[in-house]
């Protein structure tokens, strides 16, 4: 009886300390006039932009500028965005010691036209009056000095993408939890700064050779004076993000979660190992042979079931099927994260749309 109780009183507040809220974008407004410009790095990306460029078409603030910058694409990613009205412009040969990322970000601001710099990946997508929220939220700050960085809502259509729950989940704390635990930092799918206070913190070239340039970015942002606010997207932005199988999901978790693990910060990581220890170890005690007092284990295991499905259904179409058999995502979670820190233990790196990262 001692054990789930035990196991209850650490995970579940662990788990909900994770992600304790998730302030979402205000109703739009009108605002004062400031010119915008949107950035999309884009490799290969021919399949997701029309369904991102369609969706800031359909805003009011549709004639803002619509900058692509294309990494070295083998494929049409110039011609659909062009297709589209937006301007495309070669990121070129990508220097040593940088990402592709990064370089094409920094390219794009150094290129851009805008008061106000939107950095979208080419997988997100606003729903209808999404841009507005967004920038209506940006407005009713009322600091020149905010950046404000969106969590993408995770949109899902196949079964095996539930599989993500976990990374999702993580992925969210780690980038400050929304300011539960530590200073929030910033999500790599959107973020929205001034053209001056982006270049007065160095832009992307300060964290050029890092994967996961979020986390980093945030703490130089900070330290020049910058004022982060991150908050939740949905019903406002959204992406999908694995259309192309259980590979392509992998390999994307993979690329750069032992990185993300280690900048997340002490805490974050403390909590996150104790909310994953008590989801393990009331699924084992449960299910393996033994008497271990069913009955309660049975009821924390239900309300670790529950919570996951309060977290998880916040930051994507989780199914309350796959939350309730939360052990099979468990799996896959640790699975790809320990694989992925053997290849790193070995010194070899994921492959990911051609490069090495």
């Amino acid at each position: 009886m001692i054990i789930p109780v035990l196991l209850c009183a650490l995970g579940l507040p662990a788990g909900f300390l994770l992600i304790r809220r998730i302030p979402t974008c205000p109703p739009a407004r009108a605002e004062a006039h400031v010119s915008l410009t949107i950035i999309v790095p884009a490799r290969n990306e021919k399949r997701n932009l029309p369904r991102l460029l369609a969706s800031i078409d359909s805003s009011a603030n549709a004639l803002a500028e619509v900058l692509v910058v294309d990494d070295g694409s083998t494929d049409d990613t110039a011609a659909v965005a062009e297709s589209f009205g937006a301007r495309v412009l070669p990121a070129g040969a990508k220097p040593a010691g940088w990402t592709g990322k990064s370089w094409a970000c920094y390219q794009g601001a150094q290129n851009a036209t805008g008061e106000l710099l939107l950095f979208l990946d080419a997988d997100t997508y606003f729903l209808r009056g999404g841009l507005d929220r967004v920038l209506s939220r940006w407005w009713r700050e009322r600091d020149p000095r905010l950046v404000l960085s969106l969590l993408p809502y995770h949109a899902m259509n196949a079964a095996y993408e539930q599989l993500s729950l976990f990374f999702n989940v993580l992925m969210a704390a780690g980038a400050g939890g929304f300011g539960a635990l530590t200073a929030p930092r910033l999500f790599g799918q959107s973020l929205l700064i001034s053209k001056e206070e982006y270049f007065g913190a160095g832009g992307h070239a300060t964290v050029r050779d890092v994967v996961l340039e979020n986390l980093r970015w945030a703490s130089t942002l900070r330290n020049c004076g910058a004022r982060i606010l991150c908050v939740g997207g949905q019903g406002t932005l959204h992406m999908r993000m694995f259309p192309d199988g259980v590979r392509q999901m992998s390999d994307s978790w993979a690329k750069a979660f032992i990185q993300g693990a280690a900048d997340s910060g002490g805490v974050v990581l403390i909590f996150a190992i104790v909310w994953i220890s008590a989801l393990w170890s009331t699924a084992l005690l449960l299910f393996i042979p033994g008497d271990y007092g069913r009955p309660s284990l049975a009821f924390v295991y239900f309300l670790l079931a529950l919570q996951t499905a309060w977290l998880a259904r916040r930051l994507g179409s989780y199914r309350i099927l796959t939350c309730l058999l939360f052990p099979l995502p468990l799996a896959y979670y640790c699975a790809v994260f320990g694989c992925a820190g053997a290849r790193r233990a070995m010194g070899r790196k994921t492959l990911w749309r051609g490069r090495e990262v």
